[in-house]
């Protein structure tokens, strides 16, 4: 059942919005469970988990909900349970808005761990989303569009195209600082509702990937009104539009992907997601080789012996299990791990 939402103007949501807290860095077992995978430098896997980490903890994401698509991605199944949900917002764009956010509270009140966030084509017009980019990027319509060339559209569809911006811009020229007026001239629910999404997603301290050039043109004008929110978002892929990749060198978010994918079918945002589950399990052994390396078993007494007698006190330190990277694990106890971090005695 959707929430009740009270209508809010995007600027107070976008105040709400604040950097994520990286809690999990705040202790040195969390810091060792960091780690970047063995090797020269930092790869763009150990940047996602870490990434992660900080947004979310060191728990792999358990419930994933996939928005918003009319049927399931054709990629391989996660370990993650993903539910799809239809785009299904009002007409009115103040009504889009507010349902968007509805959809974050009812995500995140289900215990969603993660959005993929995809604006299907089916639900946007393809030229919204490019108006709504070059205004916010002051890019003219040849700049927005791109050379014919560079995406394979002919000589027609090219001028077309620049024709559909021009006027779209005309529209909106003048509009600063006012995101539900300029949302209202885009006359695109997909793109209120989205924008609505990720910010109140944001201030609900959820992550979301970025999966297409919708998704990302609605995280652009998030961004402006709440600058936070960035921080919370990856993005799944470049595409193939330049536009879009100018939107995400903005956003300073360097797509986990270039595969080039035409679509927003959630085709990307899915292999993000495994992407991420593969990120996160190979933190896990990386940290436990470090841990193996900084606590060989050499150095740690073993549990009681059998020729102790039994009515005889057994004061050895004991070997404490090895602490992992996961899901639910509390941690050890201050006395404990200063235990465990105190070099063996001589002798």
């Amino acid at each position: 059942m959707m929430s009740v939402v009270q209508e809010r103007d995007l600027a107070a949501i976008g105040a709400e919005v604040e950097m994520p807290t990286a809690a999990a860095y705040g202790s040195r077992r969390a810091r060792r469970e960091q780690r970047p995978a063995p090797g020269p430098g930092r790869d763009r896997l150990a940047d996602l988990s870490a990434w992660w980490a900080t947004v979310a903890g060191t728990a792999p994401p358990r419930r994933v909900e996939q928005l918003w698509l009319s049927r399931p991605s054709a990629v391989a199944p996660a370990n993650a349970e993903v539910v799809i949900r239809r785009f299904e917002a009002p007409t009115s764009i103040p009504d889009a808005i507010t349902w968007g956010v509805a959809v974050a509270d009812d995500a995140v009140d289900d215990g969603t761990d993660l959005l993929l966030v995809s604006l299907s084509s089916e639900d946007r017009d393809d030229v919204s989303w490019q108006v709504l980019a070059a205004h916010l990027l002051d890019l003219d319509p040849v700049e927005a569009t791109g050379w014919p060339t560079a995406d394979g559209t002919t000589d027609r569809e090219w001028i077309d195209r620049v024709a559909a911006i021009r006027d779209g811009l005309r529209r909106v020229r003048g509009i600063r600082n006012q995101p539900e007026r300029l949302l209202a001239e885009l006359n695109s629910p997909a793109l209120a509702a989205g924008t609505g999404l990720l910010l109140q997603a944001a201030v609900r301290r959820t992550p979301a990937v970025l999966d297409g050039p919708g998704a990302a043109a609605c995280a652009l004008l998030a961004h402006r009104v709440g600058r936070a929110s960035r921080s919370w978002w990856q993005a799944a892929d470049a595409g193939d539009r330049g536009l879009h990749d100018r939107v995400l060198t903005d956003l300073r978010l360097t797509p986990l992907t270039r595969l080039g994918l035409p679509t927003e079918d959630g085709t990307a945002a899915r292999i993000a997601l495994g992407l991420l589950e593969t990120a996160l399990s190979r933190a896990i052994e990386s940290a436990d080789d470090g841990l193996d390396d900084e606590f060989p078993d050499d150095d740690v007494p073993d549990d009681r012996s059998d020729d102790v007698p039994e009515d005889v006190p057994d004061d050895r330190p004991r070997r404490q299990p090895p602490l992992r990277y996961g899901r639910d694990d509390p941690g050890l106890p201050a006395a404990e791990l200063e235990q465990l971090e105190r070099p063996p005695a001589d002798g």
